[in-house]
This record gives structure tokens, sequence and C-alpha cells, in this order.
């Protein structure tokens, strides 16, 4: 019974370690695979074998990183820019809003008050100007003002003008005709036909400018009626006067250019001055002959 044992024992059995040994050498080469059969599994299938080696393969696994990232950073700026504002953010900006409203509403109360203010001055200054100025000057203008016995008796708002001797100079120009200039235009009324003028004159041969008469040495004006020929009376002093007086302002200086024929002649008296004459005449008043024929006072208002 003893043998019997020991003689089923593997140790004693060769056959049975070289069936173990050639069935472990089976396993092994199942398990690691045969290297010739895989190299021929890859030249049988070349597809396998471009799946291993395509290189888009690999970028196609990246891709979808970066567009899961591109996505997340576009949800993340559309979720800045809609996101709803707070409480504490609508006040803020409604302070901000009130605070420019008010300062533009301030600005314009400014201005609009200094406006105001220039208007107020300007229409006091204007005021002041009209009804006291020109007031004063449309009181007395074309008045007597003043000492009535002064010479020369000018009225009020006269040029101041009127109260300097003019001079005359000499021209050897050709005169056929009167010649009126006006040299200082008054602001009065016009002399009218019928009128008698006072007037302060210098008077001077025009083509030497000697003087032979004036009234600014004796300090006293002289009153004349013009217009008579006009009226178809007999003038009472020469054309030259009673033509180119008339219609002039009271207040003004005038040249006159008379030629001989309508002043003393070029045959004159003697005593009288020959050929064309020059005369700077100042018209300082006007009056009306009422019906007893005196004359009342003109003021040459």
């Amino acid at each position: 019974m003893a043998e019997e044992t020991v003689s089923l024992g593997k140790k004693d059995d060769p056959d049975a370690d070289a069936e173990a040994a050639d069935g472990a050498g089976d396993d092994t080469a199942d398990e690691d695979g045969d290297p010739a059969d895989a190299s021929d599994a890859a030249a049988g299938d070349p597809d396998a074998a471009a799946d291993g080696d395509d290189p888009d393969a690999t970028a196609d696994d990246d891709e979808p990183d970066k567009s899961d990232k591109s996505d997340k950073s576009a949800k993340a700026k559309n979720a800045k820019t809609v996101a709803p504002a707070t409480k504490a953010e609508k006040r803020a900006a409604a302070r901000i809003a009130a605070a420019k409203v008010a300062r533009r509403r301030r600005a314009g109360q400014a201005i609009a008050g200094t406006m105001i203010v220039l208007l107020v001055v300007g229409g006091a200054f204007a005021g002041v100007w009209y009804f006291g100025d020109r007031a004063e000057k449309n009181r007395i203008k074309c008045k007597p003002v003043g000492d009535a016995n002064a010479f020369p008796p000018l009225l009020g708002g006269m040029d101041k003008g009127l109260a300097t001797e003019p001079k005359i100079t000499a021209s050897t120009e050709e005169i056929t005709s009167l010649k009126t200039k006006v040299l200082i235009k008054g602001d009065c009324k016009a002399v009218k036909a019928g009128q008698t003028v006072t007037v302060n004159y210098v008077g001077a041969t025009m083509k030497d400018g000697k003087v032979f008469d004036a009234s600014w040495p004796r300090k006293k004006t002289i009153e004349i009626p013009v217009g008579q020929k006009q009226l178809r009376k007999q003038p009472q002093v020469i054309e030259g006067w009673d033509e180119g007086l008339v219609g002039l302002k009271v207040g003004s200086r005038v040249q006159l250019d008379i030629p001989g024929s309508k002043a003393y002649g070029d045959d004159a008296p003697e005593g009288y001055p020959k050929g064309t004459l020059r005369f700077i005449v100042d018209i300082l008043d006007a009056k009306d002959a009422d019906d007893s024929g005196g004359l009342p006072a003109g003021f040459g208002g």
C-alpha cells in the first residue's frame, strides 16, 4: 500500500511534469501574444494603424477643451452684461442723474440772473439817458438859455462852434450864380419866406478875402427880413441874402458865394464892395411878423 501512494505523486512522474511545462508555455504564449501575430494583425488592418498614428485624432481630442473654455468666457461676459443692477446701484445712478440736473439748473439760473441784472442796469442807464439828459436837451432845445445879453445869443442845443468867429478864405473860382454851402447844420426850425432872422456874419471880397464888414467886432447881431422877393415884395437886403437864407435851419452856419449881379454889382457905388462877395452867416433865430407888423419872439423852435 505504501508503494502505490508514492507512485501516484507528481515528483515521481516525469511525463506529468513535461506536460505541465508544455501547458505553462502555451499559457504564457497565449497571454503575451505572438509578436509576429500582432504585426500580422496590424498589417492586415490598416485602419487600426492609421487610427493609432493620426494627429487629427489628438487635435480633435483637445478641441472640446478649448471650446468649453470659449463657451464659459462668452457665458461669463453675457452674464456680466445683462446682470440686473442692484438697488444700491440704481440709487447711486439716480443720485448722479439728479446731481447733473441740479447743476444744469443752477447754471441756467445763474445765466438768467446775470441777464436780468444786465437788463436792469441797461434799462436804468437808458432811463437816465432818456428821461434825464435827453429830456433836458429836448426841454431846452432851440430855447433861450443863460444870459439873454450874452454874445452870441445861442439857443439851447446849438453847436458851440457858433460862438467862434469864422475866418474867410479867398478864392479865384468864377461865380455866376448864388452858391450856398452849409458849414454847420442846425437842428431848429427852417427859415420861411417873410420871416425876420437874427444873424451874425462876416463879409469879404471873394478874390482877395478882404473883410469889409462883420457883426463880430461890434458884438451885436442884426435882424433882417428874408424871402421878400419870393413873396413879390421888394427885398430889404441884397438878393444873395434874401434868397440864400430861406429854407436853412436855425442854428446853421452857411457860406454864401454871391455874384455881383445879386450883391452890389460890378460897378458898385462908392463905399460898397464890387464883384463877387463871400459871406459866412450864422442863423441864430427866426421870427414871424404878427398882424401889427411887429416881431414876436421866434426862439427858432
